[in-house]
């Protein structure tokens, strides 16, 4: 056989040999895949065989490590940690499925019913939720915590969750002055704990060692302490989210910011304008002093 009828035929050959590695490859993942998929079945018992898709997902988030004495094994003894929270899932086997035969958070309508199934683990750390804001508005968990089934690189940011509501707050952390919450150096629950009550809507008054936890030089003690500070807090002058003023103060001009509480202020105060007129120029220390009641430098 000369060479030139030889190459066709080599050609011919390793053209079917290419199509039969590719064919291996093709049956190799489907088979990689089954025992996957019956590991699936075997670790959320036989939810997983009508809801494979859910717990394929469930699999990447915490909440699939959950592992509870009272759910160790349900009446069909099916191991599987779906019970924990969704209950015995017998009458939602005879039924065929169906809303009602279980309980399932997407068809609840009662907050506090749900609200109250996530206490049953999170009591300890989360006892008082429904005095909270949050919980006082009927919400319930899964109104913020509705992300459980992504993966933490679909998660949004927690700021994210609570803008999409507090949406005047987003357009404060648009301004100038703001705290860094869109290059992510803090979160809004950095600063609020969005499961306790709260007995004010700021962060006033004894509050305000939410922000001397950050700007401790500002905390004193002081012997002479600024009284809007001590009494109201921080916010008293600062707004706390964003501000168009540098110093993130609630007026643009500093002089008309405390002459909003001191208009009884000595009267040749009044040869300043609101215009030229900065008063921490000689009430420096105005946080607090330890040398002057006036806080002069």
């Amino acid at each position: 056989m000369s060479a030139t009828t030889r190459r066709p035929l080599l050609q011919f050959s390793l053209h079917w040999l290419a199509l039969a590695v590719v064919l291996v490859a093709v049956v190799g993942l489907f088979a990689a895949a089954r025992p996957a998929t019956q590991e699936k079945v075997k670790e959320f018992g036989i939810c997983a065989e009508c809801h494979e898709d859910v717990c394929t997902d469930f699999k990447l988030v915490r909440h699939s490590e959950i592992k509870s004495d009272r759910w160790t094994k349900t009446a069909l003894q099916v191991e599987t940690v779906c019970a924990n929270c969704h209950g015995d899932p017998a009458k939602h086997l005879e039924a065929g499925g169906g809303v009602g035969t279980i309980f399932a958070f997407r068809n609840t309508d009662a907050a506090q019913a749900k609200a109250e199934k996530c206490l049953e683990c999170h009591s300890s750390t989360r006892s008082l939720f429904f005095a909270s804001p949050h919980g006082q508005a009927a919400m319930d968990c899964t109104n913020c915590h509705g992300e459980l089934m992504k993966t933490s690189e679909e998660k949004p940011r927690p700021s994210e969750i609570c803008l999409s509501c507090h949406q005047d707050i987003g357009a404060q952390f648009k301004m100038n002055e703001r705290h860094r919450l869109q290059e992510g150096v803090l979160e809004c629950t950095t600063c609020h704990d969005q499961h306790a009550p709260s007995t004010r809507t700021r962060l006033g008054g004894f509050k305000d060692e939410e922000c001397i936890r950050c700007h401790t030089d500002k905390g004193g003690p002081f012997l002479y302490e600024h009284e809007a500070s001590r009494v109201e807090g921080c916010t008293s002058c600062h707004e706390v989210h964003g501000s168009h003023n540098r110093h993130m103060l609630t007026h643009q001009s500093t002089a008309d910011l405390c002459f909003s509480c001191h208009a009884a202020a000595p009267s040749w105060h009044g040869f300043f304008s609101s215009q030229d007129t900065n008063c921490v120029t000689c009430h420096a220390t105005i946080h607090g002093s330890n040398l002057s009641k006036r806080f002069l430098k």
